[in-house]
């Protein structure tokens, strides 16, 4: 996928959802749904894989990025959310199924 298209699919989705550019969870969410995108496998050690990264380019810990997913988890449209899913959703998903939810979007 060239990055462009991969760049603007991430915006769509992340709108779509509720998530803006001025938040900055929208950051946070667009690298890691960009590292998910060049390998799907990274779903399966997402601290190791996906958090770290981030972590480590924008200079906090892992666990500020997990909250940061979190927390985006939170404000973004529950109804949108669920559409994204497909199922009914029991309360908000967690983090990893957040990232989940929006790669699948």
């Amino acid at each position: 996928m060239v990055t462009s298209d991969l760049s603007a699919r991430i915006n769509d989705v992340l709108r779509y959802v509720g998530i803006t550019r001025n938040m900055n969870a929208y950051m946070i969410l667009s690298q890691a749904l960009t590292l998910i995108a060049e390998d799907e496998d990274r779903l399966r050690a997402v601290e190791k894989e996906i958090y770290t990264p981030i972590a480590d380019k924008n200079l906090r810990g892992p666990r500020a990025v997990q909250s940061t997913v979190r927390r985006a988890s939170k404000v973004a449209f529950p109804n949108r959310v669920q559409e994204l899913a497909g199922y009914p959703l029991n309360g908000r998903p967690s983090a990893v199924a957040m990232l989940e939810l929006l790669y699948n979007g």
